[in-house]
């Protein structure tokens, strides 16, 4: 009879539960908080409108309390604001029909840095972090109808100084290494000292009561043409045993074994679903195949009811890190579903000084720009951010792969309990976070940190004793800590401890790993010598130059302005840099004296080198395998090494890259007196060339013709022609002529590309006369370009929102060129409004 009471009693409490979650699960919300922010100086109490996401010197700026901050040299006027502490608040009304068993639980998604939160005058947290996002369970007794939410945010300069204190050394990177906070934000040769402060990320209220799905992380444990074999690993908290079933919702993917009943214990624990894909999809970088994602929908549910469910993408795909041993020295590439692919692409960099303040457009304009230049790879770079979800979504959905640094840049770091503490809590959460992104392609310890130990003198600042433990606690973290953390929670995302791998300086850089290429720069070697030395991974290399004209009036109004003002050189962080521009533009161009000129040809100094290095990496394939350049993007407006500049335009680098990038690529090569031709594809589908190769003058006339055919296979580079360049041009002035090559397949222009015997300040261009006729189209206006001489190197300006297709090209006779003005404005006078810079210009200004 006892035991029949039992039983009753147990229906009983699980039909109640099931009522329970009937009427319970649709109460599950997330509420943003971020509105009606203020906030004030600490010291002060008059407040002022805040805006969240966002930061202290947005707010400022936004109140007319502080000019802008990108203005002129207002960097140096607002330094102060480093050194104060300030305080944010606002208020929230109690969450409506909220249940006693409820749980609320108050999330900052990022915090900048140091920050005391408190509800209702009470303590609930203190943040030291700005890479983790910081959450607390609110007891709803002690939740008002209206709630009072304050945070008191400190000066980092301050609170770290502190640590540092505690130190008997100081270590390279000065106090900044004692927090977790972007590097970059103090200053770089790119970037202003605005050590700002803020609510940097969303803050919300989330509800949930019964069971909560916490995170899903997938495993691939199979993968063929015929069939994969996934897990997905469930963290689920729940409050009381109960049994549940989990199931997978998908459109039309043919899974198989898409439910699993288990039984969820009361706390936080962890369940596995495997299931099966039959005839799998899989992801691929864009160039060779599609980014596919599998949209699914995981659900928790009791007796045919809704607990609570987690939708997440997932790309199907394997990756791997080679580095093999050869007769050269040690390979470095990425096999991606088994094939090596090259990568090409740039170094990413926050978009803004203040990080909170960029919108969802900013991201959905700068990895669109990255495509669009056939870009295969951004690396984050290790000064930055952990970049928010919408960056790595993009990349999954638009098949850009990433390289993706730990935020470790240019310093040794402390050893302590409580800052390594810190850091692997940062290091757990961002790379479970990025997990299920199959973007991920590798993990990075640290940016230049190994190299700047052994070949920066950094050594010499510190007794034996002192340098030991230092560099003990830079192995402990980079070689211990962080590999430890990847292989646990992403154990098929290849690690490497630095990039590069070997410094300048060590002869094994060339041969070995990644290649930080600086020679060319900081060295002063010429462009030339990117066709000298080649690494096996190129993850930086790059050039300096000016932003565009309307980018420059962001920040300086100047009427007149010259290179050398007081303005430019504060947009200028490099402390030799428009020198350096100069020095390399004194080797190549004509250097102008009007402040226009210059700048339009800086741009082509900075594409025309990196181009020399970008064909001389691709045509070193497979011996080379990645051609990153430093860097895609900005964070102000500056003279920098950026191919998009702050406002988004083009530089004549991106244009350029969008063409180098191209999966069929010809890659002339002059040296000495010959000229070699090679042809690279990164197809994975080999193929039979006709290169079609004509000797051009600057008028028109087609001195000579070429013919050779080629068979090409997959995935490979294969030089094709070779000859000097004396018998090449017979005679002909150098000049006068250009090569003009075309790769044809099946009737089909694979590629063009046009070479030139002279340095672009030798050649002998006439007028800059051209005639061109435009079409409307749907998606803008249509620009066809003739010329009865060669105009070189022509930049198209338009007072309008909008983006040219093409910049920076040559017309050549003879060979009529088009472009689109993309628009929405219907109603543009092109013919009026259409201005133009070329090189014939500005030569034609040197004599």
């Amino acid at each position: 009879m006892m035991r029949i009471e039992i039983n009753r009693l147990k229906l009983l409490i699980f039909a109640a539960f099931a009522i329970f979650v009937s009427c319970q699960n649709n109460q599950k919300k997330t509420i943003t908080l971020i509105e009606n922010w203020e906030f004030k100086n600490n010291l002060s109490n008059q407040w002022y409108p805040a805006q969240v996401p966002g930061s202290i010197h947005s707010d400022l700026f936004k109140n007319n309390l502080i000019p802008d901050p990108y203005f002129e040299k207002n960097e140096q006027k607002l330094h102060w604001i480093d050194t104060c502490d300030w305080v944010y608040r606002t208020n929230f009304e109690k969450p409506k029909y909220i249940q006693q068993n409820e749980h609320v639980e108050l999330i900052f998604d990022g915090l900048d840095t140091y920050a005391d939160v408190y509800l209702n005058d009470s303590c609930l947290f203190s943040a030291d972090n700005m890479f983790i996002p910081w959450q607390k369970e609110i007891d709803i007794e002690n939740l008002k109808d209206t709630n009072s939410l304050v945070v008191n945010l400190k000066s980092a300069l301050k609170e770290e100084k502190k640590k540092h204190q505690l130190l008997l050394y100081e270590l390279p990177g000065g106090t900044r290494t004692f927090t977790r906070k972007a590097a970059y934000q103090y200053g770089w040769d790119w970037a202003p000292a605005y050590v700002s402060a803020g609510i940097w990320q969303d803050v919300k209220l989330k509800r949930w009561n019964t069971a909560i799905i916490r995170d899903i992380k997938s495993t691939i444990d199979t993968l063929n043409a015929e069939i994969a074999f996934v897990t997905l690993q469930l963290e689920i908290q729940s409050d009381i045993d109960f049994k549940a079933r989990i199931k997978i919702k998908g459109r039309n993917y043919f899974l198989r074994k898409t439910f699993k009943d288990i039984a969820i214990k009361k706390g936080r624990h962890f369940y596995s679903l495997p299931f099966e894909i039959n005839k799998p999809k899989l992801w691929w970088v864009h160039n060779l195949g599609e980014p596919f994602l599998y949209k699914l929908n995981i659900q928790l549910s009791n007796n045919n009811k809704l607990i609570d469910s987690k939708s997440i993408s997932l790309g199907l795909r394997t990756i791997k890190l080679v580095r093999e041993k050869d007769d050269t020295g040690e390979s470095f590439y990425f096999k991606l579903n088994g094939v090596p692919v090259f990568m090409k692409g740039a170094n990413y960099v926050p978009q803004s000084s203040f990080p909170g303040t960029v919108k969802d457009s900013g991201y959905n304009k700068i990895i669109s720009d990255a495509l669009k230049a056939n870009m295969n790879m951004l690396r984050v770079w290790g000064g930055g951010i952990y970049e928010k979800d919408i960056f790595y979504d993009l990349c999954d959905s638009l098949g850009i792969m990433v390289w993706q640094d730990f935020m470790f840049a240019n310093a040794m770091y402390p050893g302590d309990s409580t800052f390594l503490d810190n850091v692997k809590k940062e290091a757990e959460y961002q790379v479970n976070r990025l997990s299920n992104h199959p973007s991920i392609t590798v993990w990075c310890g640290n940016n230049e940190i190994n190299e700047a130990w052994h070949n920066w003198g950094w050594t010499r600042s510190y007794s034996k004793q002192d340098s030991t433990e230092i560099w003990n606690n830079y192995q402990k973290l980079f070689h211990s800590i962080l590999p430890e953390i990847v292989h646990k929670n992403s154990p098929d995302i290849p690690y490497t401890p630095s990039s590069p791998v070997f410094g300048r300086g060590n002869s094994r850089s060339s041969f070995e790993g990644d290649n930080h290429y600086w020679y060319v720069w900081h060295d002063g070697y010429d462009f030339d010598w990117y066709n000298k030395v080649t690494g096996r991974f190129m993850s930086e290399f790059g050039f300096q130059a000016f932003p565009s004209i309307k980018t420059i009036e962001m920040f300086d109004s100047s009427e007149f302005r010259t290179i050398d003002s007081e303005i430019i050189l504060a947009h200028q962080k490099h402390p030799k840099g428009n020198e350096k521009i100069k020095q390399y533009m004194q080797n190549y161009y004509p250097v102008p004296d009007n402040f226009s000129d210059f700048v339009y040809v800086s741009q082509l100094l900075q594409a025309e080198g990196i181009r020399t290095g970008i064909l001389s990496q691709r045509r070193a394939k497979p011996f080379c395998t990645g051609s990153l350049y430093w860097q895609l993007n900005d964070c102000w407006p500056a003279i920098s090494w950026s191919g998009i500049d702050y406002s988004g335009q083009w530089k004549a680098l991106h244009y350029f890259a969008r063409e180098d990038f191209k999966n069929i690529l010809i890659s002339p090569y002059l040296f000495n007196d010959s000229l070699e031709i090679t042809v690279v594809s990164d197809s994975l589908k080999s193929f039979q060339g006709e290169l079609l190769l004509n000797l051009i003058d600057f008028n028109g006339t087609r001195t000579q013709e070429w013919k050779l055919n080629f068979n090409i296979e997959s995935n490979q580079s294969q030089k094709v022609f070779k000859t000097s360049i004396k018998e090449l041009l017979n005679g002909k002035l150098k000049n006068k002529h250009l090569l003009y090559i075309e790769l044809i397949n099946n009737n089909k222009i694979l590629a063009t590309r046009v070479v030139y015997f002279e340095k672009p300040k030798d050649l002998l261009l006439e007028n800059s006369d051209f005639e061109y006729l435009v079409a409307r189209i749907d998606n803008g206006y249509e620009i066809t370009l003739t010329t009865k001489n060669l105009i070189k190197n022509i930049y198209l300006d338009l007072p309008f929102d909008g983006f040219f297709t093409d910049n920076f090209f040559d017309v050549i006779p003879g060979i009529p060129k088009k472009i689109v003005f993309e628009c929405s404005n219907k109603k543009i006078k092109i013919n009026k409004e259409l201005k133009y810079n070329c090189l014939n210009r500005v030569l034609a200004k040197s004599k």
